[in-house]
C-alpha cells in the first residue's frame, strides 16, 4: 500500500531544506539539484510540488513571513488583555510591548536563523522583482503593527505629549531593522541580548 505523504508538511520541509542551505552557502547555493540533496528526495519529487527553485525561494519567504506573524498574532492575542483590563502599571506595560517587539529581534537560535534568511532574501529581492510583492506586504505590515503600537501607548497615556505617533512608529520599525541587521550578522559587536536593553531604552525616552 502505498505511503501517505502530507502535501502541507513536504511543502513545509522542502522551505526548511532551503533555509538549511542559505544559512550555510547563501541564497546563491539554491538551485533543485541542492534542495533535493538537503532532503533526500529526488528532483522529479521535488518537481511534484514546485515547477523549479523559483517556486520554492518564493513559497519558503511566504512561509518565514508566516511563521514570524503567527507568533507576533499569539503575543498580541496574550498581551492585549492584560492592557485593556488595566491590572498591570506602567513599568508591567513596558515590558510587555518590549517582550512584544522582541520577537522581531534575533535573541533566539530560531529566530537568528530566521533573520539571516531574511536579509539573504531581502538582497535577492533587490534584483528578483518576482519577490518584491511580499516584502512590500510584510514591510507594510510590520510599519502598521509599529503604528499599532505606538497608538495602544499613547491611548494610555504613557507617551509624551505631542509626539508625531507616525514619525514614531516609522522610527521603532527602522530601530528595530538596524538592531536585527547588527545583531544577527555581527553578535561580537551587537549582542542581540544588548538589541533588546536598546530597544527597552528607546521606549523609555517615549513615556511621560
Amino acid at each position: 500500500m502505498p505511503k501517505f505523504v502530507d502535501p502541507v508538511q513536504r511543502r513545509e520541509s522542502i522551505a526548511d531544506a532551503l533555509f538549511a542551505i542559505v544559512l550555510r552557502q547563501g541564497l546563491s547555493k539554491v538551485s533543485l539539484r541542492t534542495i533535493a540533496d538537503e532532503t533526500g528526495l529526488a528532483i522529479g519529487s521535488i518537481r511534484h510540488y514546485f515547477s523549479g527553485a523559483d517556486g520554492i525561494v518564493r513559497f519558503a519567504l511566504e512561509t518565514l513571513v508566516e511563521r514570524v506573524g503567527d507568533r507576533l498574532e499569539a503575543r498580541l492575542a496574550d498581551m492585549l488583555p492584560k492592557l485593556d483590563a488595566g491590572s498591570i502599571d506602567r513599568d508591567q506595560a513596558k515590558e510587555l510591548t518590549v517582550d512584544f517587539l522582541s520577537e522581531l529581534l534575533p535573541l533566539d537560535e530560531t529566530r537568528r536563523r530566521e533573520s539571516v534568511v531574511w536579509l539573504a532574501f531581502e538582497e535577492e529581492a533587490r534584483t528578483t522583482p518576482e519577490l518584491g510583492d511580499v516584502f512590500e506586504t510584510s514591510v507594510r505590515g510590520t510599519r502598521a503593527l509599529m503604528a499599532r503600537v505606538v497608538e495602544s501607548m499613547s491611548a494610555r497615556g504613557v507617551l509624551h505629549a505631542g509626539l508625531d505617533a507616525q514619525a514614531e512608529a516609522e522610527t521603532l520599525a527602522a530601530l528595530i531593522d538596524g538592531l536585527t541587521l547588527r545583531s544577527a550578522l555581527h553578535p561580537e559587536v551587537l549582542a542581540p541580548e544588548r538589541s533588546r536593553e536598546l530597544l527597552a531604552a528607546h521606549l523609555e525616552k517615549l513615556r511621560a
